[in-house]
């Protein structure tokens, strides 16, 4: 018989994680405390591929002290967050080991662009290999700047992140005019606008839709999916162990991986004191989905816009969320914003109503005052529905607009953390999270990775399709190691970073 693989988490990277292990010839459980998929942080993100712009997130020390001192910038670090002790291991890792040179932004981006182009493969591969119905609106993003400073801060740093030639397939500068070409919606705006930049590969894809039909794939392919149950211990001899849930119940299993989105970390020492430490930080997303039937159709989609759109002002996205099955001809658009160190609540109960008024000046500031119907603008007028979990339905009659927020698995170093952390009572532990803001891009990618590693400590036992990508996410491996955050690691790093800054 196949062995047996618990993957704890049901979001993006826990369900292409239960594929990929289940066409590697794994029989496979998935755990969640959600009472569905994909109803923590991926339950409604920017809803973007973005396969051309991977540069990790960096921060001056001038940025560090307007984050933490002014609520109007996109990021913010709390007073809460900056006295946390989980913050202190994240923060001082990312000082020492994380992208704090040009050489290692460059590397750390090729590394996330490499795998970003694998996913990209996949995500069409697993799509139609397990025969979803999933749309994409695959026009591109267009950021657009008022800004004729920040404009050109977005082209320094995609010239710094891509080398020539990736350049010329990545991107290219567009004028004020040429913004209106891609998107007539910010006709009303161009004369005030600087240009923008064009990012043609980059697909919108509904992630909650996406994850909805693929945990429904998988359920009938014969993965077994515990919702409303959390992992609380495990226990074990060599070969075999017992997942424990809150339930009192217990799963048999043979290896165990950990998806678990920001909570990883924390959940890895609970299941195995001896694992190393995987410093993640939930950086807070905020959005809106709400329904734009009542506008024009405009372009070949039928939506009221015609691809993503990003204000690159204030850094928030406008995503036009292709039409589920669910509901027919409905065009809903999401809003999204933010990176907020702020503490760890999540789901709609936790939003910062200061934040959602942020997303509606924003909306208005790129489309006017016509944009959000009346039902929408009635909802937002109200609290927001507390809850934790967010449900099943985007726009459902109980909250027209959709408000949510999540927490982004931030890594100190700004890459996802994949691979074998320890044996838990005698069965291998592996993690597959710290994908940061590119989770929806990365998934497929770090999935099959791990399934290749996972299928390494059981040889021969497993008899299923191997990946066409092996090679090129074998060189990979090192680059998202769990291990490289032991201290003695980072401290290797920092000395290598600083051994190489300029007059040294």
């Amino acid at each position: 018989m196949a062995p047996h693989i618990v993957v704890v988490g049901a979001g993006l990277v826990g369900l292409t994680t239960a594929h990929a292990l289940l066409r590697t010839g794994f029989r496979v459980t998935v755990v969640d405390r959600q009472p569905g998929a994909a109803n923590e942080c991926s339950f409604a993100n920017a809803a973007l591929l973005m396969t051309s712009y991977s540069r990790p997130k960096t921060a001056t020390p001038m940025q560090l002290l307007r984050w933490a001192t002014s609520r109007k910038e996109p990021v913010h670090i709390s007073w809460r967050a900056l006295s946390d002790p989980r913050m202190t291991s994240f923060g001082l890792r990312f000082v020492l080991g994380g992208p704090q040179t040009s050489q290692k932004i460059f590397e750390t981006s090729q590394v996330t662009d490499e795998l970003a182009g694998i996913s990209y493969d996949l995500f069409d591969a697993l799509r139609s290999e397990r025969g979803l119905d999933v749309k994409t609106i695959d026009g591109g993003l267009l950021m657009f700047f008022e800004s004729e400073a920040k404009l050109q801060g977005m082209i320094d740093e995609a010239e710094e992140t891509f080398t020539p030639e990736q350049r010329k397939m990545r991107y290219r500068v567009v004028s004020a005019e040429e913004c209106v070409e891609l998107e007539p919606m910010v006709a009303s705006k161009q004369s005030t606008l600087a240009g923008g930049v064009f990012w043609p590969q980059d697909r919108t894809v509904c992630s909650l839709s996406f994850s909805q039909k693929l945990a429904e794939s998988l359920a009938h392919a014969g993965v077994e999916f515990r919702f409303d149950k959390e992992v609380v211990g495990v226990t074990g001899s060599s070969g075999s162990a017992l997942v424990s849930l809150c339930s009192s119940e217990d799963i048999q299993t043979n290896g165990i991986v950990v998806t678990g989105g920001a909570g990883s970390g924390s959940l890895l020492k609970r299941l195995d004191s001896s694992s190393p430490p995987v410093p993640l930080y939930g950086m807070r997303g905020h959005s809106l989905t709400v329904d734009v039937s009542h506008t024009e159709p405009s372009g070949v989609y039928g939506h009221c816009i015609h691809r993503t759109l990003c204000d690159g002002d204030t850094m928030a996205f406008f995503s036009p969320l292709p039409s589920d099955s669910r509901h027919p001809g409905r065009k809903l658009l999401r809003i999204a914003a933010f990176g907020d160190f702020d503490g760890w609540e999540y789901g709609p109960g936790a939003v910062r109503q200061w934040r959602v008024d942020q997303l509606i000046q924003h909306t208005q500031r790129v489309f006017g005052d016509g944009l959000l119907s009346s039902k929408a603008k009635e909802a937002l007028s109200k609290p927001a529905p507390t809850r934790t979990s967010p449900g099943d339905e985007l726009c459902p009659e109980a909250d027209a607009t959709t408000r949510w927020c999540g927490l982004r698995p931030m890594s100190p170093d700004g890459l996802p953390v994949v691979g074998r952390v320890s044996n838990a009572c005698g069965v291998p532990l592996f993690v597959n999270t710290g994908h940061g803001a590119l989770g929806w891009t990365l998934s497929p990618g770090t999935a099959e990775l791990l399934a290749l590693q996972v299928s390494k400590s059981f040889p021969s036992k497993t008899t299923g399709t191997s990946t066409v990508h092996e090679e090129r996410l074998s060189r990979l491996a090192t680059h998202l190691d769990p291990h490289r955050f032991r201290w003695n690691n980072v401290v290797r790093k920092a000395a290598r970073m600083v051994r190489r800054m300029p007059g040294l």
